[in-house]
């Protein structure tokens, strides 16, 4: 497996890869049998929602770089469905040749296989993990209807503490039940909204109090002071929000109550990740690995995907795989109950 970072540029992993495999393999190498493979080929890049998204813009603005550094056509095919998992375990059983790829939601992902949700059938600790292109940090968002003002607030609540989400595993619903408990709020999550722009439409009116979402979106639903954010889920600062305190920052947590937000802000950090068909060809995997990672860190697509409103934070192969091992692969006997338990029944009336 490879891993590699924007900041380091140190290409560690990758190249232990390479260095392992004949040199006619490797990334760079234009007569390369993987670099040949590919030249003149059709590469599906699957996106597990519809036209016009966040994860749809992402994969058209890859689709073009990824074309001009292996020679292969992109095609971006969007199969929307069940949150993405109807098309992860489609590709998931695709042809093991890496010419189907997925840009995939994988905290999203990784909660529905943990929490054993009715269509996630594939296991995220066999597939060939490419690159993560980005991250988003969680933000806590109080309505400005809300009598509630901050976390103080939050903990001293007279009544529950009302949160929206879409449903149980959506990244909206779940992060809140695990800043819940780690908090110790009484708590209620509504569900059923469509998606997060309508849980932040119900938070504005002033239906809950507040909404737990990306930084990303949070910068959008911040403007107005409608939604008033007042921590980052996390125990780096959000990029988006530099003066934006964490959770951890912001009040002395337990080591019991850390955990709720650890596990889920690794989660987290699987991010918008590209990944492959178990079974492909090392070398293949390797290559493309290698070939990703050029592109994130080419400096023209960074300022390219900034101007559309995405912050490239990239990981290789060897991150991602320790991070779904941290988080899926962790848990078990009673921890896995009880994370079972807090994100699927406990917070929900």
């Amino acid at each position: 497996m490879s891993d590699w970072n924007i900041r380091g540029m140190g290409f560690g992993g990758i190249l232990a890869v390479l260095l392992c495999l004949p040199l006619s393999t490797s990334a760079g190498a234009e007569d390369g049998a993987a670099a040949e493979f590919f030249r003149g080929q059709v590469v599906r890049l699957v996106v597990g929602y519809g036209p016009g998204g966040g994860y749809d813009t992402l994969a058209r603005l890859l689709a073009p770089w990824i074309e001009r550094r292996t020679g292969a056509t992109v095609v971006v095919e969007n199969r929307p469905g069940g949150g993405g998992l109807v098309a992860l375990s489609q590709v998931y059983r695709s042809a093991p040749d890496g010419l189907t790829l997925m840009l995939v939601n994988g905290p999203g992902a990784a909660l529905a296989q943990l929490l054993e949700l009715e269509g996630a059938r594939y296991d995220l600790g066999q597939v060939p993990w490419l690159a993560r292109v980005s991250t988003e940090p969680s933000v806590v968002m109080l309505s400005g209807r809300s009598p509630l003002r901050n976390l103080a607030g939050l903990r001293a609540a007279g009544e529950p503490v009302k949160w929206s989400g879409g449903g149980k595993a959506d990244a909206l619903a779940d992060t809140a039940a695990c800043l819940s408990e780690a908090l110790g709020l009484e708590a209620e999550i509504i569900i059923g909204y469509k998606g997060s722009k309508e849980a932040a439409l119900a938070a504005m009116r002033g239906e809950v109090d507040g909404i737990v979402t990306s930084d990303r979106s949070a910068l959008k639903y911040a403007r107005g002071g409608q939604l008033v954010p007042i921590a980052v889920l996390d125990r780096d600062r959000s990029p988006l929000f530099p003066d934006l305190p964490t959770l951890f920052e912001a009040v002395e947590l337990s080591a019991e109550q850390a955990w709720w937000i650890d596990f889920r802000a690794r989660m987290a950090r699987t991010g918008r990740a590209l990944l492959t068909t178990p079974g492909t060809p090392a070398d293949r995997v390797a290559y493309l690995a290698g070939t990703l990672g050029g592109i994130l860190a080419d400096p023209a697509f960074v300022a390219e995907a900034s101007a559309k409103g995405f912050g490239i934070d990239p990981a290789g192969p060897d991150t991602l795989a320790e991070l779904v091992t941290g988080t899926i692969g962790a848990l078990e006997g009673e921890r896995l109950v009880q994370v079972r338990h807090v994100l699927l029944e406990k917070y929900y009336r």
